[in-house]
């Protein structure tokens, strides 16, 4: 299915809310099909947790507001463990400390 331009939505959206949902439900829907079997429960599983945060949010800004905050989350997320990578591959430093044994009490 071909992706409408951004104005043919919004005039969707504003003259026919309910045929802007159901073309928004083919397409999210296409796109998941269309994707890797590996990817596909994944992407799944965000719908699942998009459309729940749109059904309780009660606005469309609230909405917009909460998916972005689920947005940048995963980004921070991904970043850090980008980070993490890059410190793990960085070469460890000695720093000439001296490790100590330590024996249990009562032997």
């Amino acid at each position: 299915m071909d992706m409408p331009t951004f104005e043919e939505l919004r005039d969707l959206a504003r003259r026919d809310p309910e045929g802007f949902e159901v073309l928004r439900t083919e397409l999210i829907e296409d796109c998941i099909r269309q994707s890797s079997g590996c990817s596909r429960r994944r992407l799944r599983g965000i719908q699942f947790v998009i459309d729940a945060r749109r059904r309780v949010a009660g606005s469309p800004m609230k909405t917009l507001l909460d998916i972005q905050a689920m947005m940048h989350d995963s980004f921070l997320d991904l970043r850090l463990a980008i980070q993490g990578q890059r410190l793990h591959l960085e070469p460890s430093v000695s720093t000439g400390a001296r490790i100590l044994p330590f024996q249990r009490p009562g032997r």
